[in-house]
């Protein structure tokens, strides 16, 4: 009984380092993270960096912002006219991807993939 015991409080202990694990992953979003960007236009590589700066292959800058569920970005592409994208934040593992239509301005589909 002892060691049944024993073994219950460390997996309790483990599920809560877990929990507190993936707490800290969804509190920081996508800070520092990249991602490679596909769509209809082509593709490019979008990085989120630390201080807020949004930065990305076809050298558009702008800022991102994150409210512990949903991730905003202001993009200026060169050449073209600034956007606004907000997306459901997820965290994705590097190499899972997702099909979403929040990345682009016009609201067509966009495979993104994590990438850093």
């Amino acid at each position: 009984m002892k060691r049944w015991f024993e073994t219950a409080i460390a997996l309790g202990l483990t599920l809560a380092a877990l929990g507190a694990s993936l707490a800290q992953a969804q509190a920081l979003g996508p800070e520092g993270r990249a991602y490679a960007v596909e769509t209809r236009e082509g593709r490019y590589t979008a990085q989120l960096q630390r201080n807020g700066r949004y930065e990305d292959s076809r050298g558009a800058r702008g800022s991102w912002s994150f409210d512990g569920r949903t991730v905003c970005m202001i993009v200026t592409p060169p050449r073209e006219r600034e956007y606004e994208a907000c997306v459901p934040f997820r965290d994705l593992e590097v190499g899972e991807a997702v099909v979403t239509r929040g990345w682009t301005p016009d609201g067509s589909p966009a495979r993104v993939t994590r990438v850093e």
